[in-house]
């Protein structure tokens, strides 16, 4: 699809400009009714009804790439309990740990979740144990610093896409809250924030 016609929002989901759809209906018509008018000659016939379905495919190409804004899952909590999902893409240092500690504040279950670094490729060259083992080394050294922190602290390995980590476990954990771990600058989670009905806090592992 055109970025003339289109733009991506900071989900990354793929919107059309205001003047888009308008623009794509006149286009489809115009192109019918030049067919039509044109019926007489073959080839003006054939030309309007060629631009007419190019049209229509761009509809329907943006309708097959555009995401539902479906809300994210979360687990009904049990109890009063406070819980937090941490998602850890990068290590965090000690004081990375005591800012996590000051966001989580009174919470009795803090759950920290380390995505695994691999890419599909890897899995196909059979690398997944390899990247498995090192996520679950960073886990174990980010649940120290968290539990140094003084955070009750439990945790998992995830899928490598963050955001598909998070709603992987916030379909089992009853979370209140958010906070994501990021050391590069990057915003994995970006893409789901808008479909997250809980509170998303970042916080810098550097």
């Amino acid at each position: 699809m055109s970025p003339f016609l289109t733009t991506g929002d900071r989900r990354g989901l793929i919107r059309f400009r205001p003047f888009a759809i308008p623009l794509l209906i006149f286009v489809i018509c115009a192109a019918v009714a030049a067919a039509m008018a044109l019926s007489g000659t073959e080839v003006g016939a054939g030309l309007g009804m060629a631009v007419g379905a190019l049209a229509a495919t761009s509809l329907i190409a943006f309708a097959a790439r555009a995401k539902p804004e479906k809300r994210v899952e979360v687990a009904a909590p049990g109890d009063a309990a406070r819980r937090v999902l941490v998602i850890a893409v990068a290590e965090p240092t000690p004081q990375a740990a005591e800012r996590v500690a000051e966001l989580a504040g009174s919470a009795t279950d803090v759950r920290i979740v380390v995505p695994v670094p691999s890419h599909r490729l890897d899995r196909w060259l059979s690398a997944e144990d390899e990247a498995r083992h090192e996520a679950e080394a960073r886990l174990a050294r980010s649940a120290g610093a968290l539990t140094a922190a003084g955070l009750p602290v439990s945790g998992s390995v995830g899928d490598h896409d963050p955001a598909q980590a998070l709603e992987d476990e916030l379909r089992d954990f009853a979370a209140d809250e958010v906070v994501l771990l990021t050391g590069d600058g990057k915003d994995p989670l970006a893409k789901v924030e808008g479909r997250l009905g809980i509170p998303l806090r970042r916080v810098s592992a550097d």
